[in-house]
Parts: structure tokens; C-alpha cells; sequence
């Protein structure tokens, strides 16, 4: 079985369309037997995102998607939790991709199972010396200093470092993710929901690949002087899903994307593989099993 994966296609942005029409004909052209497409295809027009899963309709093989942070950015009014879990998988099925982040799938003896995966703040570095209170808000003390509905991170100050006040860097998945819950109870869902997938497939698969769009392992995560930058790496995922796909023997090999980033690493019985797509270069990485 030949497998194929990519990521990260950005096919919102400008720079990105040519790029992914360009990678999504040479996968197309492949003789492959399944697909996997591991998030951030678009954002908040979901007509876009149905565009861009259109670009593999030529791929002769089963197409497996997992959405990614950016695909549940929405308008004022509209839930995140209902794009990703009733929307999303509705435009899958429409363009026939199978949409992993709610259902594994089973083909001959390889187990596919997915989340987006979240983040839970375990990545966020130690030495900016930065409140978890400005994580939560996906706002830098620098940039909370200049706004006004963020004075209230600033109420006490005995804890944030003078030299934070200068990092002025923001993750807008605070301005464009609206969920009913918490990050971390966010985070817990979808890693019981992994949990209840890999355990369903682990008792009648041979071998498993676990597909997700936030990195699984800490090792992904750029290594960072830049302040604003480092700040950043506390959105790239959370280590819990990466302990549940050791956990289980089966796992042979599990994907991720979101850093935009390449990279690998071995453990014990499993191979960790980032896609590594950037906004302006598009790539895949191929696996047979």
C-alpha cells in the first residue's frame, strides 16, 4: 500500500494557490493508494476549502482528510466546534475525502486513525517566563499592554517580566476560533476521541498510522530566540497525543504538519514524520506498507 501525505496547503492565501494546484497535480498524477491531507487547507470560507479538496478529485485512491487549526477559523457567530465536527465533515463527504478526525478507517490490515489535535500549553518555553493568564488569551504581554480589552491581564504585574512588555506577538486563533469550551477541555476531547479511534482499530489492524495536524512531539517544535517566535511554539500541539501513539505498538508511523517545518523522529516502534509545507512551497512524503 503506497500512502501519500501533505499539509498545510493555505489555499486561502495568494502566495499559497499556485503552489497547492501545482502539488495537488503531481499527487494526482502519482499511482498511489491512499491520500492524506493533514489541515490548514483554507480558513474561514468554507467554499475555499471545498475548493482546494476539489483539486484531488483525480486521485485514484481513498482520500483521508484531518482538519487544522485554520479550517475552523470562523465568522463572528459562528461555533468552531460545530465547523469541525458537523460542517468540515460534511464537505469532505461531498468531495470525497473520508474525514478522519471523526471516524478511522479500516483498509485491508492498516488502521488510519486522526485528530487535528490542540494544544494544552505544554510547549510554551520556559525562559520568556511569560503567565499562563496571557497563553489562554493567545496574547503577549507587549501586545495586552496596547489594547484595551486586555488590561486586565496587566492588573498585577509582580509576575510578568519587564522585557515580555516588549513582545507585542499574538496567535489569532484567539481572534478567529470561537469554542463553547476551554483549550484544554478542547484538548481532552479530541484526545478521548482519538483514544476511543486507535482502540477500535488496534483490534483488527495489523499496523496503524495515526494522522494529525498540531505536532504530537515536543521535538517539533522550532527552537526559538526570537521572543515573539518562541512565544508562538505554546500553540504547535500538545505531547499527550504523541504518549497515546506510544502507548500502542500497532502505531507504525504518524504524520503531522502545522510547524511548516520538516522534520523526523524515531521512537521505539514508531516513525514521527512532519510534512514540513510552508506557505510558498508545497510538499509530500510517501510511506508503503
Amino acid at each position: 500500500m503506497k500512502v501519500l501525505v501533505t499539509a498545510d496547503l493555505h489555499y486561502d492565501i495568494t502566495r499559497s494557490r499556485e503552489p497547492a494546484r501545482a502539488i495537488a497535480r503531481e499527487i494526482c498524477g502519482l499511482d498511489a493508494d491512499v491520500l492524506l491531507v493533514l489541515g490548514d487547507v483554507a480558513g474561514r470560507d468554507v467554499d475555499i476549502v471545498r475548493e482546494c479538496l476539489t483539486l484531488f478529485d483525480p486521485f485514484p485512491g481513498r482520500k483521508l482528510f484531518v482538519a487544522g487549526n485554520h479550517d475552523i477559523w470562523t465568522h463572528p457567530g459562528e461555533c468552531s466546534l460545530e465547523r469541525y465536527e458537523r460542517i468540515l465533515p460534511a464537505i469532505c463527504r461531498e468531495t470525497g475525502f473520508h474525514p478522519l478526525d471523526l471516524e478511522p478507517l479500516v483498509i485491508g490490515e492498516v488502521g488510519f486513525v486522526g485528530s487535528m489535535g490542540w494544544y494544552d500549553f505544554g510547549y510554551r518555553p520556559a525562559w520568556l517566563k511569560i503567565p499562563l493568564r496571557f497563553y489562554r488569551e493567545k496574547i503577549a504581554p507587549g501586545a495586552a499592554a496596547r489594547l484595551a480589552r486586555y488590561q486586565h491581564l496587566l492588573a498585577e504585574t509582580d509576575d510578568v517580566p519587564e522585557a515580555t512588555l516588549s513582545i507585542g506577538a499574538r496567535w489569532m486563533d484567539g481572534e478567529h476560533v470561537r469554542l463553547p469550551m476551554s483549550d484544554l477541555d478542547f484538548c481532552h476531547r479530541l484526545l478521548e476521541r482519538f483514544k476511543a479511534g486507535l482502540a477500535a482499530v488496534a483490534l483488527v489492524c495489523r499496523q496503524i498510522v495515526a494522522a494529525f495536524h498540531h505536532v504530537p512531539f515536543a521535538a517539533f517544535v522550532p527552537p526559538a530566540r526570537n521572543p515573539s517566535w518562541a512565544f508562538a511554539g505554546a500553540y504547535l500541539g500538545s505531547e499527550m497525543f504523541g504518549e497515546m501513539v506510544l502507548a500502542e505498538p500497532k502505531v507504525r508511523y504518524a504524520f503531522c504538519g502545522h510547524s511548516h517545518l520538516a522534520g523526523r523522529l524515531k521512537a521505539a516502534h514508531l516513525e514521527c514524520i512532519n510534512v514540513g509545507c510552508t506557505y510558498v512551497q508545497k510538499r509530500y512524503e510517501q510511506i508503503e506498507l
